[in-house]
């Protein structure tokens, strides 16, 4: 049997194979989905175009969705190998009739991982929304019956036809956001750590020689092997992308561009082998858009990104605006804000004219193309932004029966002991509990520095209009979706400021929790 709790997830599917995620879950939640699909997409034959990573335990997993979908109806079209943003921009384009996605992957997770992602497009916007599957897959488990009896095998899991050319057509699509990638010289290093993303530097080369560049591509960890004995497939980690780093300097490329295990994620190391955080790359390219949109439109930005993103977003003309971590409020908001552009800190970067897609190697185009236009070194690009010293995200294991209850009990209190006069500050707990520090006297409450849109999101709880405010220091806590984590991020203008006051939230976090949890630091951010 499988563990249906997983069905309970408000972003995707995801838990550990085989005792969590496994081809029986597979198999009904291909059902469940065609199941919300009909009367959402108003037919009984939804198409929804199947991808999948490349972790060991993938190909099984893909094969049960697929026949999961046949057996209720739907028409499984049959994409194979894929990044997420991939499928995403299937369904966007609704290639070979598809009006919704199902991928399969853990994204950044480890190897042991896996999960679904799924999505639909919106008849309406014509943007993706995330299915979730508390809203989409938990309650048709709790109409379903109890009839064990199996059912006979559904389909294949292959096209009818093997020309549907999704990889070729998607890299097309990113290289075509610029006009001047012609001119590319040089050399650039791609680091897919052994994900999935190891299938695009040969279609890159393709598209790049068609436009008579004459840059020279160059991988490591390119062979896809779900294993990921490279690195973590999550090269966000501390110290995670260093042979990227060192590759960079020792071929004297121009950058180096690291995807994560399911490549919808991209970070960049400048020429000197520097590594750029997710919030700079987001600024940067918040920055030129605004700029080309003409100093003008919103930008969309999660709860735990640097203050860099609303100080640079401002400074260009733009209005910030923060939304709940996680790509289904960043698409709600991107939609209900009209926004120009958007994105996490965790290095999803999000394109609203391309159905609001998330696409690391859109966001590696896109800058690159910056290069191109500034004539600038990459160091020299970034190093016009101005970051704040920021702890990095801290990640802190709450080991005791119900991390849950302990996660909340302890973000419940924090914001408590915020909330008074006495703390000079304002509390949001949009996403966990946010605290900036301190008041002014122009605005009185946080909801007058965070203001609500009462059209787009009337409750506030998805996303808020940042107001003309800077605090000196500003952290989040906030518990994980998927793993017994609370995950910690300070940033100060002073950087004197970060270890101690962070230093002190842990121990702070470990008093709340007193014998009844014990709280470990998985990852130490920046700090160590």
């Amino acid at each position: 049997m499988f563990d249906p709790a997983i069905f309970l997830r408000s972003a995707d599917i995801r838990g550990l194979y085989p005792n969590q995620i496994n081809e029986e879950l597979a198999w009904f939640t291909g059902r469940y989905l065609v199941r919300s699909l009909k009367p959402l997409l108003k037919t009984e034959s939804p198409r929804i175009v199947v991808g999948r990573d490349g972790r060991i335990s993938s190909p099984a997993i893909y094969g049960a969705l697929i026949q999961g979908i046949a057996s209720e109806g739907g028409v499984p079209v049959a994409a194979g190998l894929a990044t997420t943003d991939m499928i995403q921009w299937a369904v966007g384009q609704e290639l070979c009739g598809a009006t919704a996605g199902a991928m399969i992957t853990a994204s950044h997770n480890p190897a042991e991982y896996n999960g679904i992602k799924m999505v639909v497009k919106n008849p309406e916007t014509g943007g993706l929304d995330i299915l979730r599957p508390v809203d989409q897959i938990a309650p048709r488990y709790e109409e379903d019956g109890d009839d064990g009896s199996a059912v006979a095998p559904s389909c294949a899991p292959f096209p009818v036809e093997a020309r549907m050319n999704l990889q070729e057509l998607f890299v097309e699509a990113a290289l075509s956001l610029s006009k001047r990638i012609g001119d590319a010289s040089g050399k650039v290093v791609l680091d897919p750590g052994n994900g999935v993303g190891g299938i695009f530097r040969p279609l890159l080369k393709t598209g790049l020689t068609k436009r008579n560049s004459d840059v020279e591509l160059l991988a490591v960890a390119e062979r896809i092997d779900g294993t990921f004995p490279t690195r973590p497939s999550n090269p966000g980690l501390p110290g995670a992308v260093k042979l990227l780093q060192e590759t960079v300097v020792d071929e004297g490329a121009k950058f180096g561009a690291a995807f994560d295990g399911d490549a919808d994620r991209v970070f960049l190391v400048d020429e000197w082998g520097q590594f750029v955080p997710g919030s700079v790359l987001l600024a940067a390219l918040a920055k030129n858009l605004v700029t080309k949109n003409g100093g003008k439109g919103s930008v969309v930005y999660s709860a735990v990104s640097s203050w860099l993103i609303p100080e640079t977003v401002r400074a260009a003309g733009g209005v910030p605006v923060l939304c709940r971590v996680g790509q289904d409020a960043a698409k709600v908001a991107l939609v209900k804000t009209k926004a120009v552009f958007g994105g996490e800190s965790s290095a999803h970067y999000n394109f609203p004219d391309t159905y609001c897609l998330d696409s690391g190697l859109f966001a590696l185009v896109t800058f690159w193309d910056m290069l191109l236009e500034t004539k600038l070194e990459c160091s020299k690009l970034l190093g016009q932004l101005k970051p704040w010293p920021t702890s990095g995200e801290v990640n802190l294991r709450v080991i005791c029966e119900d991390w849950k209850t302990m996660s909340k009990e302890v973000i419940d209190t924090i914001k408590a002991e915020h909330s008074g006069s006495e703390s000079n500050s304002y509390v949001l707990d949009i996403d966990g509990v946010s605290v900036f520090s301190p008041t002014v006297p122009q605005y009185k409450t946080a909801d007058d520095v965070f203001t609500v849109d009462p059209e787009g999101d009337p409750t506030g709880k998805i996303y808020r209009v940042v107001q003309n405010y800077t605090p000196n220091w500003w952290f989040n806590v906030r518990a994980s979706n998927n793993e017994p984590l609370l995950r910690v991020n300070f940033e100060s203008r002073e950087s004197g400021d970060v270890a101690g006051r962070t230093y002190s939230l842990i121990s702070r976090i470990r008093e709340i929790c007193g014998d009844r949890a014990k709280v470990v630091v998985q990852d130490w951010g920046n700090l160590k």
